[in-house]
């Protein structure tokens, strides 16, 4: 789906940032995509962190589109002001992968007192990651420009409410 609906949902920014949750959905995206299309592309891992949002950057102040494909890591530190994050688009809700130990003890604590270690520990940690990411569009107070979610979780599940509420006070058009 994703593959069908990129290319149109990001035309009209000249920078664009997507991030995936995984490398495997990060890498069949692209392959999906058409050639011609994935020339405007640059995957995070083909080059150094620095390397690759240089290389977008000079894209970018060559009047041309850009588009990085990244994962978390991208969705913090990376300052891309103006023209450079026009647009961020995230696949997935950010949930961390449950294998922590510290995390898993805690979350038994909070089954063993009655609570919901779902909805105590990974939304809050999930609505901060998402916080995190759409902060690389809006830099500073001239920046403008769009967040598209594409997990039709956030309006499927009850606790999309909760995410959504975590997030700054955006114009918000649900499709």
């Amino acid at each position: 789906a994703i593959v069908r609906e990129l290319p149109q949902l990001v035309e009209g920014s000249r920078g664009t940032l997507v991030l995936f949750s995984s490398r495997k959905q990060m890498q069949d995206v692209f392959d999906g995509l058409e050639r011609n299309w994935r020339q405007r592309v640059l995957i995070q891992g083909n080059l150094s962190k620095q390397e690759t949002l240089n290389k977008h950057k000079a894209r970018v102040d060559d009047g041309k589109d850009s588009v990085l494909f990244g994962l978390a890591s991208f969705s913090e530190g990376v300052d891309l002001p103006g023209a450079y994050c026009e647009h961020v688009v995230i696949a997935k809700i950010p949930f961390a992968v449950p294998d922590d130990p510290v995390e898993a003890a805690l979350a038994e604590w909070i089954e063993a007192r009655g609570g919901n270690p779902f909805m105590e520990i990974s939304v809050p940690d999930a609505s901060l990651r998402l916080v995190q990411a759409c902060g690389r569009l809006l830099r500073s107070e001239e920046d403008r420009g769009t967040i598209t979610l594409l997990d039709r979780r956030v309006v499927t599940q009850r606790y999309g409410k909760a995410i959504l509420n975590a997030l700054p006070p955006f114009r918000r058009e649900i499709g």
